[in-house]
């Protein structure tokens, strides 16, 4: 009895042909085939091509048929398509078509030419793919990337991105700004563009973001380039990546109207002297003070952030007793009014120490 043969590694088994191959492609409804004698006008066309183009298979397939099919708008640069495989060489395109129900599509050609006898070209043969989802995948993006843009525009002064270590990266209109050069803002030379009297305070605010990979929120005054002296918000978060770590930080500066040109508030926000707001106003918040509040309230920080409209950061420089940076008065203010809406009241006598008690 002779032995059967053993099938070679690599081989398609028996019964199943290389055309089974093509029609399991075929049949995901993106990619199909042709064929053609270069010197006639018709051609041998896939399954998978009639589908893509939205037609009738009986339908017989001709080179002009094809082209008639590109989009008007890419006719100019694609219809001569046929024109170059005759002439031998090679072609891979992407282009619009149009189909009979009106409806378009994205098209990637990609087709070769085999030479006859005579060193003429003879045969052609090519590959069509459906690239239609990647174009609007594309386009929803664009679409995003566009709106972001036009908010940016909108609202923000200055779009920044800076490093995962939190040094620059990406800052040109900081650069337009302030007039600094890339060179002058690198590192922590981006500071010397803000008011001496801020420094401390924003690179205090900006280290404890980074270090904590908090969300960035805080105000400082910029030296423009025109020289004057103007208020920004400047406020950022990171970009993480799977693992949670930082890959960038993403940030915008926004414009504070109603501030003079050396940040003082405006005369009406200033509670008059001998008032009872006056005297909230001159009665400071020591450290001890809000971690005794937040406590007796229950509020975290993160709460407590929230209904004072403060940063995290913010918090926890109030609460560090050894911290050099001095808040402003009216973010001492709205902390204390959240405070004491959650229940507590401070005490300022004199001679003592302030304090808090529930209310």
């Amino acid at each position: 009895m002779r032995p059967q043969a053993k099938t070679e590694i690599g081989a398609a088994p028996r019964g199943f042909s290389s055309r089974h191959y093509l029609k399991l492609i075929e049949d995901t409804g993106k990619i199909g085939f042709w064929s053609a004698d270069l010197r006639s006008e018709r051609l041998d066309a896939s399954p998978g091509l009639y589908r893509i183009l939205g037609l009738d298979p009986t339908t017989e397939m001709t080179f002009g048929f094809g082209l008639d099919m590109i989009h008007p708008e890419d006719q100019a640069a694609h219809g001569d398509q046929i024109a170059v495989l005759r002439s031998g060489q090679p072609v891979s395109r992407e282009f619009r078509i149009i189909r009979p129900d009106r409806t378009q599509r994205w098209l990637l050609h990609h087709a070769e030419v085999m030479l006859g006898s005579d060193g003429r070209p003879s045969q052609g043969m090519g590959v069509v793919f459906d690239v239609t989802a990647q174009h609007e995948t594309m386009n929803a993006l664009m679409q995003r990337h566009d709106r972001l843009n036009a908010l940016i525009a909108a609202t923000a002064a200055v779009f920044w991105v800076n490093k995962a270590n939190g040094e620059p990266s990406e800052m040109p209109q900081w650069m337009a700004l302030t007039g600094q050069s890339h060179a002058q803002m690198q590192g922590l030379g981006w500071l010397d563009a803000v008011h001496p009297d801020d420094r401390s305070r924003t690179l205090a605010a900006w280290t404890t973001a980074v270090e904590h990979t908090a969300p960035y929120n805080t105000d400082y005054r910029v030296l423009c380039a025109d020289g004057i002296y103007r208020w920004f918000n400047a406020r950022g978060a990171p970009v993480l990546n799977k693992d949670g770590s930082v890959r960038e930080w993403v940030g915008v500066c926004l414009n504070v109207p109603g501030r003079t040109r050396y940040g003082a508030p405006p005369p009406e926000a200033v509670p008059p002297p001998g008032t009872a707001q006056g005297s909230v106003a001159d009665e400071t918040l020591i450290p001890s003070q809000i971690r005794s509040a937040r406590a007796i309230t229950g509020l975290s920080k993160d709460e407590l952030a929230a209904r004072a409209n403060v940063s995290v950061s913010t918090l926890n420089r109030l609460e560090d007793p050894t911290s050099a940076v001095r808040p402003r008065w009216d973010t001492l203010l709205a902390v204390r009014r959240a405070l004491e809406e959650a229940g507590v009241e401070f005490i300022f006598e004199a001679g003592k120490k302030p304090g808090v008690r529930e209310a």
